[in-house]
This record gives structure tokens, sequence and C-alpha cells, in this order.
């Protein structure tokens, strides 16, 4: 019974964190613990089942918060199955897609990640943020690259640092140069690199963000992300199919 109740708080925990990371809030969480290892092994568990019930080609998409929120149910034609989980680093994602179970390769995999890398506890709070961002990067697509017919990475999302609190909590300046180098690993590993949301960038992009950190999605912003996205995912279908 005791064993039950710790492994329910670490859950509820580990969910809280996973919720509230990413929003400039001041009990701000972005780091790991064993509560959060647990439910990101749950999610991938979970995931893995759902990849099990899909008949033939499928796209994945990994990530954070900001995939996480993307409606997405097809790439390039076939089911797209999200495995994004909110409040995750680039070296938490690593964790999960070495979790998962592919039943076969997707047809492609997109990754968004790097705003959770870019808060300032991450970035002030460790030697060689940078350095070690680029490394997991590396690493990442080198796993990711051999397990799908295709691997694109996005850049990291636009934030708003006009508003109330997002660079108190986020390095914003920071945030070009960890879209280039997953730019830069990207390439190295022989994926597809692409700036999504580059119409989200401007002032009324930025604008429609929440909480000048999350994307502001409506249908519309959705369909332009989808389709640069499949552009670069599946560039051989014609503009009609994507």
């Amino acid at each position: 019974m005791q064993t039950r109740t710790k492994i329910g708080i670490g859950l509820t925990a580990a969910v809280l964190a996973a919720g509230i990371t990413a929003i400039p809030v001041s009990r701000q969480r972005t780091g790991g613990g064993q509560g959060v290892a647990a439910f990101r092994e749950a999610r991938a568990f979970a995931v893995s089942s759902e990849l099990r019930q899909i008949d033939g080609p499928y796209g994945l998409l990994l990530g954070d918060s900001q995939m996480e929120r993307l409606y997405l149910p097809e790439l390039c034609g076939h089911p797209a199955v999200n495995a994004a989980i909110a409040g995750t680093r680039i070296s938490g994602l690593r964790a999960v897609a070495g979790w998962l179970e592919l039943p076969r390769p997707p047809e492609a995999i997109v990754v968004t990640i790097g705003t959770n890398d870019l808060t300032q506890r991450q970035r002030s709070g460790q030697l060689g943020a940078a350095e070690q961002f680029r490394a997991e990067a590396r690493a990442l697509f080198a796993d990711l690259v051999p397990r799908a017919r295709r691997v694109v990475a996005t850049a990291v999302p636009p934030f708003d640092a006009g508003r109330p609190g997002v660079t108190k909590f986020y390095d914003v300046a920071a945030a070009p140069a960890y879209s280039a180098i997953l730019s830069e690993e990207c390439a190295r590993a022989g994926c597809r690199f692409v700036d999504a949301f580059a119409d989200l960038r401007d002032a009324a992009g930025m604008g429609r963000s929440p909480d000048g950190v999350h994307l502001g999605l409506d249908s519309a912003a959705r369909d332009r992300i989808a389709a640069r996205l499949q552009t670069a995912a599946c560039p051989e279908l014609p503009v009609h199919a994507r």
C-alpha cells in the first residue's frame, strides 16, 4: 500500500512538473528526477501501444509542449502519432525516443525541441550549456535517423520578449544560436531542417501567443506549419497531396 502511494505521488508530481514547464511562473521546473522519468517512460509505453494499432505507414511527432499542442493527425498522407511531452528538454527527448518501440520505421519523424533548454535555470545554471545542447542534439539525430525514412527538425519556436516575465525565465537572445545548433547537427546526421514557424515570428504572430512562449495556434496557423513540415518530410508528394 505504501509503495502504491509513493508511485501515485511521484506520478502526480511528474504530471505537474511537465505541465508547468515552459510557462513563465515563479515555481517553474524543467528538471528531471525519478517522477518525471517515470511519467515519460509511461507515456512512451502508451505511444508504443498506439503505434502497434496502426496498419501501414505512419508519421511520428516528437518534442515538448510546442509539438504536443499541435494538432496534426496526418503527415505525408499517413496517420501521425503525437508522442511529444510538455516540459521535455533535449536530454529527456533522447530518453523518450529510446523507450519508444516502433513496429516498423515511420515514414517521417518530426522533432521540435529547445524551448525548455533555454530557461535561465538551464542556461545560467550550467557551464557550457550550449555545448551540452549540441552534444545532445548530435546524439539525438544519430539515434533517430536510422529509425525512419526521413527525420525533420524544426527551429526553436519564437518567444515574445516583450511579454512580462518571458526574459526573466528564458534566455531569449540565445534562441537563434540553439536553432543554428539544431540545423547544423541535423545536417550532420542527414536529416532535414525547417523553420516551420517562420510566419509566427513577426509582431502579429507573436501577439497571438497565449503567454509569449507557446505558439498562438488556430486552424490557419496550424495549416501553414503543417505545410512547411510536409514539404520537408515528403517533398516527393505533389503539392495538392501534402
